[in-house]
């Protein structure tokens, strides 16, 4: 038998994955320009980032962008000088292996 099938079936997994990402869920976001609370909260993939377990982006509606991030003290302070560095990010997709594609 499969480790994941000793977890449960697919719906149960489905659900405590579910669950597991909402506890992380930050209680309130405030906006970092201009202090008001942020009611629409996403979250973000942690994977790749080593010692990050919650990433949740919130777009204010004042327009301006509101990150939280939990996990290791260093891995999140990290996270959030990457975030805040005075230039300008570029968000790209690119393939499986590596080929780069486009760029917003």
């Amino acid at each position: 038998m499969g480790q994941a099938k000793r977890r449960g079936t697919q719906e149960q997994r489905i659900a405590q994955a579910q669950e597991k990402l909402l506890a992380g869920r930050p209680e309130k976001l405030v906006c970092n320009s201009c202090n008001a609370d942020v009611t629409k909260v996403n979250p973000v993939s942690p994977r790749g980032l080593r010692g990050l377990t919650s990433i949740w982006v919130g777009q204010c509606d004042c327009g301006h962008t509101t990150f939280a991030a939990s996990g290791e003290p260093k891995a999140v302070q990290a996270f959030f000088e990457a975030v805040s560095m005075d230039t300008e990010l570029l968000l790209g997709r690119q393939s499986q292996d590596g080929e780069e594609h486009e760029k917003a």
